[in-house]
Order: C-alpha cells, then structure tokens, then sequence
C-alpha cells in the first residue's frame, strides 16, 4: 500500500499533518506532494509538524491566478501520478489544489479519499471558488471523512451513499492538541504581547477571502478605525497575508493609530499565542472559526455565508459581512460581555487522523 497525501496551502498543511503524523505512526508507505504554492509560509509550517515532501510542483513561480493554477497543476500532477503508483490519494479541503488533485487521480482511476467532506454554504460564489471545489471532489472521491453531521447530511442530500461517509472530527482539533504538546509553545510568548496589558481589549482580525478582498476590505478597515476610536482600551492585531491585492486594499485605507498593528504573517505556534490572549477574533477564514470553537474563544465572522452551519445552530457566532455599522455594534457588544465561550465539541476530540487510518487500513 502507497497513500498520497496532497496540499498545497497553509491550513491544507496544518489538517493534513495529523494525518501524516498517523500514518507514519503506523509505518505506512506515504508519498506527500506538495503544490508549492505558498512556499514561504509552508516551509515552516512543515518544519513544524516534521512533514517530509518528496515532491514539489513549486506552483508559486509558474502559475499566478486560478486558471493558469488549474492548467498547470493538472498537466504536473497527472504527469507525476502516472509514475509513483499510488493505491489512494488523499486530499484536504476545498482548495483549488485539492480539486485538481482529485480530478488528476480520478483520471488514472486512483481512489481518492477526501478529508473535511461535505461543507456546503449554498452559494456558488461564497466562498469562491471553494464552494464549486468541494462539490466536486465530492463528486470525485471514493470515501468522504465528514467532519460533522451536518456535513453528512449535507452528503447525503446530494445523492452520495451512507456507506462511502465517515464521521471523524475535524483534524484541526488533532493539530491543535499537537502544538499545545510542544515545548517550544509551551516554552515560548511572542515579544509583542509583552506591551499588551491584561486591561487592554485584544482583538485578533483575520482577512484574505477573494471576495473579501477590494471594496469589503476598506470597509472592514473603516470598522476598525470607528472602534478605535470609539474603544480606547482595545488593541487590534492584523497578521496581514502577502497576497499583493490584499496589500492594495491596505494602503487605499490607512488606520492612522497606534493601536492597530499590521503584523508579518506569522508561525502557527506564534499566532496560536495570539489565540490564546485575543479576547474576540474578527475573521472571514474558514478554518479559525472551528479553532475558536475548539478553543472556546469569542468569534465574529466577516462573511454573508458559511459552511460552518453548526457554529450558527449553537449560537457561538454570527455572520456579520462586512458592514462597518455591524462590525462596530457587534464588537462592542461581545467585548462588553464579561461571560467566557465554553469550547464546543463539535469538531471532535482530537482522535480524526486515527479514525480516518482506521478506515484506510480497511479498504
């Protein structure tokens, strides 16, 4: 047995190392590939869960923009997948790299096993192109790991059959109970919250969706300058991802005031030190909203849509867009609510990469 396991991107890393982590437990033949894209952040992170690539398509220096991604991973993968022989790909997510990669195996006639199945917001252009994504590989794969019975029912509303589902968890919650075991978390607080006082409000704003990015930005960012000026005892931190459009948005809106920081984008064992302080995140990302529900952490999100439904049925978050007004009067009101979030299960117990080889091992 030879299991693929493919990411291209920084949350497609952190979901998938548990995984990895497992199936080298159990001394699995595992071939990882990695689209390249992103390179920078992802060194680190693989780095950090320890994670071997044997093959690099280095996507970042030849493909800019969707189409020109699409076209050139499709030729590189089907190319490489027709020589290393693999018994089943896994792919993570709903990333153009995961679509193409499951469209390339189900070419050759690989079994593709897709891990976080099943997440649907109902619209095809929110999030774009994620939501046309995951509805293919769905169509794709040979095994759907659901991470919630939401996402089942959602699975089996389009026709797929019980018996091709499996309820895991989501792996975020295993990755998370893997950095906290760290000592260099354990061991280690960022310098810049050392100049933060437990008095100080810390809000942790996160924002890189394509449809977030241009006009909803600014408007996100007047937020901002509103609540600063309007809160004097909060603090807000901006890990800024490099996405050159992102940056056009920044300068066409300056926050002129020292306590709004736009920060380098940061280490995971970095940032979940800003997790662990941050008293409200602000986020349209998908993946922190099941980090702060695992973590029981305040969380408003920046989006009209969200496959995260169960995070809405259970009342942890509300979906906000990015209307400033919004933005302004729910901040001030979750900050002015002394009461703490407990953590939702959700998500899992931290035990998905073992059931998800529980079941390969049974193919």
């Amino acid at each position: 047995m030879n299991i693929g396991i493919l990411f291209g991107t920084r949350p497609e890393i952190i979901k998938l190392a548990p995984v990895y982590k497992e199936l080298q437990n159990r001394a699995i033949p595992t071939t990882v590939i990695h689209t390249g894209q992103h390179e920078e952040l992802a060194s680190s992170m693989l780095d950090l869960f320890q994670i071997k690539v044997d093959y690099n398509l280095k996507s970042m220096h030849h493909a800019p923009g969707l189409a020109a991604l699409t076209e050139y991973l499709l030729h590189h993968l089907s190319k490489l997948l027709r020589t290393i022989k693999l018994d089943a790909l896994i792919v993570q997510g709903d990333t153009t790299s995961a679509y193409v990669g499951a469209l390339a195996a189900f070419y050759l006639k690989i079994p593709v096993y897709h891990v976080e199945a099943g997440l649907r917001s109902f619209d095809m252009h929110n999030p774009f192109p994620e939501e046309l994504n995951r509805k293919q590989i769905s169509a794709i794969a040979t095994h759907h790991f659901a991470p919630t019975t939401q996402a089942i029912h959602n699975l089996v509303n389009e026709g797929i059959s019980e018996d091709a589902i499996t309820l895991t968890g989501n792996t975020v919650v295993d990755a998370l109970k893997t950095i906290r075991a760290l000592s260099n978390y354990q061991n280690s607080t960022p310098s810049l919250l050392s100049s933060i006082s437990q008095e100080d409000k810390l809000v942790l704003l996160t924002l890189h969706r394509r449809e977030n990015i241009g006009k909803p930005f600014i408007q996100v960012l007047k937020a901002i300058h509103q609540l600063l000026v309007v809160e004097p005892n909060i603090i807000v931190l901006f890990p800024a991802h490099p996405n050159p459009k992102l940056q056009e948005s920044i300068e066409a809106f300056s926050v002129n005031n020292e306590r709004f920081k736009i920060l380098s984008p940061l280490g995971y064992v970095e940032f979940q030190h800003l997790l662990d302080r941050c008293d409200l995140i602000l986020t349209d990302s998908g993946g922190l909203q099941e980090e702060a529900a695992a973590l029981g952490k305040k969380l408003l999100v920046l989006r009209t849509k969200t496959e995260r439904q169960e995070l809405l049925d259970s009342d942890f978050t509300e979906l906000l867009g990015t209307d400033p007004k919004k933005i302004v009067e729910a901040t001030h009101r979750v900050l002015s609510n002394a009461s703490k979030k407990m953590p939702l299960s959700v998500y899992g117990d931290g035990n998905t990469a073992k059931k998800i080889v529980d079941h390969l091992l049974t193919r």
